[in-house]
């Protein structure tokens, strides 16, 4: 028997203080994307992922964790050159800048821990697809 769907709050309390974070990105790509949230439960506790694809393509996925949460974002060759030309904060300007590229991209692993974490994450997303205003 699998485990169950957890809801939005339970999406909350697990991200704990970094609950608004995750509110906040949510929101917003709910209101610039048209893609539906995939929903993803595992086999052990809090083993939930959650990604926003359309088309074949994820945009973003998102994994709540203890505490906080981590966003995952695949850059292609292309969309690694137009990043390195953004203006990022540090933290996600350094986790460019350290993934490793392999011959499709580069994987970003990123845990946002600020509203400016957030910005940066939304700029580059939208070198991978524009947001609708």
């Amino acid at each position: 028997m699998g485990m169950k769907e957890p809801s939005e709050k339970d999406f909350l309390a697990l991200t704990g203080k970094r609950a608004a974070l995750w509110t906040e990105l949510r929101t917003w790509l709910s209101g610039h994307y048209p893609h539906s949230p995939e929903l993803s439960v595992g086999k052990k506790a809090h083993d939930w992922t959650i990604r926003y694809r359309r088309s074949g393509r994820t945009l973003v996925t998102l994994m709540p964790e203890p505490g906080g949460f981590c966003v995952l974002v695949v850059l292609g060759k292309d969309e690694v050159v137009a990043a390195k030309r953004l203006e990022l904060n540090a933290g996600i300007r350094g986790a460019l800048d350290t993934a490793k590229q392999f011959h499709d991209g580069r994987w970003l692993w990123i845990r946002p821990r600020t509203m400016g974490d957030l910005d940066s994450i939304r700029r580059l997303l939208a070198v991978k697809r524009p947001p609708s205003p």
